[in-house]
């Protein structure tokens, strides 16, 4: 299955959370591929005070003499001058105020010249890369030490793959896909289970984890070997993964990159990134993760050889690509592939080229948030999900691009362990958990791989339904298997009999069916069911009838609705605030590269509250800057009739955030609370950092966090805590809604809401229930049978 390209995908490229920046290269490589890193192992830092392990002094690396300093820089003069003195700069997108820079003693002098005042941060960059081999060199000598004890050579890799395949031979063998640049084999390991009846090997479909595309990911490589032992050394004793060998091919394939691995370990560059191509100009190195064929030559991939994201001469003009490439096109029963990284500790998923995402996403949300479940479940470790463009940064020419846009393949990547405390310097300790949680991520991706066919709701399922019912949306993709006939929505009202009626196409892979409107507070229950051409049969969810999907009948009130056009009493700013610029104000937005041109209502609309609507000279002018600023709604009340029973708070909004430019980006969030009484305490009910460029829809339930109270408001936080980050941030169309049941007071049933009524309730209370048809006596649903329900029936009776 070949995708068509998105058209008119637009945006530039701002690297997102992960250590890259500009580098310049000589004959054996760059002078600093550096780790975008504010804070230090404590393990490597304790063993910068250890002498080497080695019975020899190790050769002296490419960086003895550097350090890493902190600059803070006002102009885009003085950035632009600084970053031309520097070996490298740290930041991931080098912008005004804090860079961090790789320097030589000349280059320090040179920046003070300047009139900068540098800050010290690794005194020696060379020590500290230095103490991160002495504590793997040192695991590497520990007598019975686990293979996961310490980062293992491509040498031993290989071995370790030679060996299960020789210890295990009715489940594995390994393979050679082809050969690098310079000669090295890229090996693999098949695993699967023996023929069994009606599930011969041969026809079980497949899934592909491969790793190490750059070189320095050290991690990467044995997460997968560690996929490959717990599948292998535990078949036939551990029922569960034992079912992933008996039901699909798993591939493992933990070096691409097999000349820049070899590189990182023997001479000196352990943060070398790139293959080894000779490039012209005397610089080494493609970038494989921008060289495949979808998408090559589009935004995150630079054409400058000495550059890290350097995408080649063409697609596929390196050989690591070309054999990955060849590979998988001729194993054709690969459904599913996952592209290992490091690091960030983010789960994503097409496109990396092009922002709008492809319309098999709300297939891709759901695999995501089965992968990041899974992971977070081992040790509570948090990953962030989504599209790589808006999730990470924009990334042209990657494999996952590749995998899903010409094969169908669903791709996915997976950036490892942390987020910037070690970055590509793993301590040891931490090989194991970190290969532990991602394992049970990347065993998520094969659930669905052996799904013939995946099933997954578009825009949320629908939980409540009121006087216009509501629509059902799901996709519904060929997976193992292919679709035959209609796709049938499951349904029953309370518990009577299911009833089976066929979905609408809505074209593509979407479908669509009404749900009727109920009673308030009856329940809709509803599956979705599909069935492949040899007879499988799919349900969403898994469990059909057993675990089906509910909706509630309800009555939807809107009770605040604001376009920001007029004046509807919201307050910008609140007591602790601290920023200096970028305040909130209600006005009509100037376009900056973080900051809308537009508000979000249509025309005639013009205002949204923006932090500070003016351009300036440049992206970082009227930002925020020196801490947070407050913009708190007008007090609401829920209660739009005393004897409503509410199911939901519902908090809609657009709203645009910016934080991912700068020299310290992705540094900020945006908190969003609420108030229960009157603005004196505040809980936090979500909050915002991903980078759309675009107006954004969210909707909270705020009922889920507080219980209503008829003194309730809003507030939104934008936030400058991350030194050099550019944060920008916008509010409009602002919605509270409120969903709840107000009950019939006709207690009697009679037809009528009247006195008699209130005199039925009185008898009920009492004891008395000959004329009260209600299931119980306790009318406003409060907990207890007494005067207060007869009260209610009272007030509503008379409308209230």
């Amino acid at each position: 299955m070949r995708h068509n390209r998105p058209v008119g995908a637009v945006g530039e490229w701002e690297p997102r959370a992960k250590a890259c920046g500009r580098d310049k290269s000589g004959p054996m490589g760059p002078v600093h591929r550096g780790v975008n890193m504010k804070r230090v192992s404590l393990a490597i830092v304790a063993a910068m005070a250890v002498p080497a392990l080695a019975q020899h002094e190790p050769p002296p690396g490419p960086y003895v003499g550097h350090q890493l300093v902190r600059v803070s820089v006002q102009t885009a003069a003085q950035r632009d001058a600084a970053l031309g003195i520097a070996t490298t700069a740290w930041n991931c997108t080098p912008g005004l105020r804090d860079l961090d820079l790789q320097v030589t003693p000349e280059q320090l002098d040179a920046l003070r010249a300047m009139g900068l005042a540098p800050e010290v941060v690794l005194p020696d960059v060379q020590a500290f890369l230095d103490a991160a081999q002495a504590e793997n060199d040192a695991a590497r000598m520990q007598r019975d030490a686990s293979w996961f004890g310490a980062f293992k050579t491509l040498a031993e890799i290989h071995a370790r793959l030679d060996q299960l395949a020789a210890q295990y031979p009715a489940i594995c063998t390994t393979f050679v896909a082809g050969q690098t640049l310079e000669g090295r084999d890229i090996k693999g390991l098949r695993i699967t289970g023996p023929d069994q009846p009606g599930n011969p090997r041969s026809t079980r479909p497949a899934v592909l984890y491969n790793a190490c595309q750059h070189a320095r990911e050290w991690a990467t490589p044995m997460t997968v070997m560690w996929i490959a032992d717990r599948l292998v050394e535990t078949y036939g004793t551990d029922a569960r993964l034992s079912w992933y060998v008996n039901n699909l091919e798993v591939i493992i394939i933990p070096v691409v990159n097999a000349d820049g691995y070899e590189f990182s370990w023997g001479q000196g560059n352990r943060l070398w990134r790139k293959n080894r191509r000779p490039n012209a100009g005397g610089s080494f190195g493609v970038d494989t993760n921008r060289n495949w064929g979808f998408g090559w030559g589009g935004e995150g991939a630079s054409t400058t050889p000495s550059n890290d994201t350097y995408r080649g001469t063409g697609p596929f003009s390196e050989p690591e690509t070309q054999v990955m490439r060849d590979f998988m096109t001729a194993n054709p029963r690969i459904l599913a592939h996952i592209d290992v990284h490091s690091y960030s500790q983010l789960i994503m998923t097409a496109w990396g080229s092009w922002v709008t995402p492809p319309p098999e996403r709300p297939i891709f949300a759901l695999i995501e948030q089965a992968m990041e479940s899974r992971a977070e479940a081992v040790y509570g470790t948090p990953y962030v999900s989504g599209p790589i463009y808006t999730t990470i940064y924009p990334a042209s020419g990657g494999a996952v691009d590749w995998a899903f846009g010409d094969r169908g393949m669903l791709s996915a990547t997976i950036e490892v362990r942390d987020t910037g405390g070690y970055g590509f310097v793993m301590p040891v300790s931490e090989i194991i958990p970190n290969a532990e949680e991602n394992m049970e991520a990347a065993l998520a991706l094969a659930d669905y791989a052996a799904m013939p066919l995946v099933i997954a709701p578009v825009g949320g399922v629908p939980t409540t339904l009121g006087s216009g019912g509501a629509t059902l949306r799901v996709a519904v993709r060929n997976n193992a298997g292919t679709l035959a006939g209609d796709v049938m929505l499951a349904e029953r009202v309370g518990g009577g009999n299911w009833t089976m009626r066929p979905m609408t196409t809505a074209g593509g892979i979407e479908y669509t069916a009404a749900l009727a409107s109920q009673p308030c507070g009856a329940t809709l229950q509803y599956y979705v069911e599909a069935t492949t051409t040899d007879g499988r049969l799919v349900r969403y969810p898994a469990g059909g009838a057993s675990t089906p999907l509910v909706a509630r009948g309800v009555d939807t009130f809107i009770i605040f609705e604001d376009d920001m056009e007029q004046d509807r009493g919201w307050t910008a700013g609140a007591p602790g605030d601290t920023a200096t610029l970028g305040l909130w104000s209600r006005c009509d937005p100037e376009p900056t590269a973080a900051q809308p041109g537009d508000d979000h209502t249509p025309p005639p609309g013009t205002l949204a509250w923006i932090t500070d609507c003016r351009a300036g000279t440049g992206v970082g002018s009227f930002d925020v800057d020196g801490g947070i600023t407050s913009l708190t709604s007008p007090r609401f009340n829920p209660f739009v009739r005393r004897t409503m029973f509410i199911e939901e708070v519902r908090l809609t909004f657009w709203r645009w955030y910016s934080n991912n430019q700068g020299s310290s980006p992705n540094a900020d969030v945006m908190p969003i609370l609420v108030s229960t009484d009157d603005g004196l305490t505040w809980t936090q009910v979500a909050q915002v950092s991903d980078n759309a460029g675009a107006w954004t829809f969210q909707s909270l339930n705020l009922s889920a966090f507080v219980a209503p109270t008829d003194r309730m408001r809003v507030r939104f936080v934008a936030q400058d805590l991350g030194a050099g980050s550019v944060v920008e941030a916008g509010i409009d169309d602002v919605r509270i809604e409120v969903v709840a049941c107000v009950p019939d007071a006709d207690v009697n049933c009679d037809g009528a809401m009247n006195g008699v009524d209130v005199e039925v309730q009185e008898l009920a209370v009492g004891g008395d229930l000959t004329d009260y048809c209600l299931p119980d006596a306790d009318f406003n649903q409060d907990g207890a049978v007494n005067g207060f329900d007869v009260l209610d029936v009272e007030v509503a009776v008379g409308g209230g």
